[in-house]
């Protein structure tokens, strides 16, 4: 078509030159013309034709299909063709062009950084996975309760565990589990699973009942903080005794500043007052409690004696007076003792 027109104009500049008229035989073969795939139309008496071997065009019609500006120039006998050239137009077209270039850049870029995400992601769930096999190989049975499955969600600042146990087969088993034989087992699994992530992660857990779909216990242990166990079974734990609670502290785990203590013994008296002594578990304890400053000791002690008062008032509805606390190192010698007056919640 471009040849066609090139000639068409060849044939109107040399028409410039030299004017004449002459007879021509054309011949006609309803010639169709298709720019881009789609046929044009044209009027009667611009159909195209042959001559001399040769194929004519109309000008005007095939131009304007390609979106081309055509003038004819009276006075100079001379057909004008613009449009298709344009500089502004060819600037535009390759500004479009690159503008799509850096959209792909930036996508490729997107998709990339999607990709090292899964992969990050997949390899996690890899360990979360393998992590789940070796918890449940380990803690099979808590004392006669089977566990179906342990389950982990998350990655290592942050894990949700989900422990199943089947009470339909278990229930009597269960019943007979004091609260401390489900907190030491609790313990060892969150230590395990902080072991194998990270010290800080953070564990939230349920024991749900399989046949019920209950929610027997909630768990919670923040990096090195105690760990928090709260109850929920009430049809088998709605009338907590004292002595459950004195077992259910027996174990636990509480901090001054770095020292790791462990509740060795919860005494309560019938004056609701009660007596907790505790055990360091690292060595050296006495250097690192004479290095703490009163002001630090003082406001850890009276954390862990308001914690222990508020288990006696939720889980057994005992308002306590005091709590008299005494901390060991791991030699068993006295590092120092407190009373804490619950009401005014001061140090004595």
């Amino acid at each position: 078509m471009l040849l066609a027109l090139a000639i068409l104009l060849s044939m109107t500049m040399t028409a410039e030159a030299t004017i004449a008229a002459m007879p021509i035989n054309v011949d006609y073969h309803d010639i169709v013309i298709y720019v881009d795939g789609n046929a044009i139309s044209v009027q009667a008496d611009e159909e195209p034709f042959i001559y001399n071997g040769r194929t004519f065009l109309p000008v005007r019609a095939l131009a304007e299909a390609l979106n081309l500006n055509v003038e004819w120039i009276g006075e100079l006998k001379a057909v004008k063709i613009s449009g298709g050239n344009d500089l502004n137009s060819l600037a535009q077209k390759d500004k479009e062009i690159q503008d799509l270039k850096l959209q792909l850049t930036q996508k490729d870029n997107e998709i990339q950084a999607l990709k090292n995400t899964i992969a990050s992601l997949e390899s996690n769930n890899d360990d979360i996975s393998d992590l789940e096999d070796e918890l449940i190989s380990d803690y099979d049975y808590l004392e006669d309760v089977k566990i179906d499955d342990i389950r982990l969600d998350g990655d290592d600042s942050d894990v949700d565990v989900y422990i199943d146990v089947d009470l339909d087969d278990y229930g009597d088993e269960w019943e007979e589990l004091s609260d401390n034989d489900i907190e030491d087992w609790i313990e060892d699994v969150v230590e395990s699973i902080q072991d194998e992530l990270s010290d800080d992660t953070v564990v939230n857990g349920k024991i749900i009942d399989t046949d019920s779909d209950d929610v027997l216990v909630k768990f919670k242990k923040d990096g090195d903080d105690s760990l928090d166990v709260d109850f929920k079974d009430e049809d088998y734990r709605s009338d907590t005794d004292v002595e459950d609670v004195e077992n259910s502290l027996e174990g636990d785990s509480f901090y001054v500043d770095d020292i790791k203590f462990t509740v060795k013994s919860v005494n309560y008296d019938d004056d609701d007052n009660v007596t907790v002594k505790l055990k360091a578990v690292d060595d050296d304890t006495a250097t690192e409690w004479e290095a703490l400053t009163s002001s630090t000791i003082n406001s850890e002690v009276k954390d862990i004696c308001k914690e222990i008062a508020d288990t006696f008032d939720e889980d057994a509805d005992i308002s306590l007076d005091t709590v008299t606390i005494y901390f060991y190192d791991e030699d068993s010698n006295l590092l120092d003792d407190f009373e804490y007056d619950v009401d005014d919640d001061d140090l004595n």
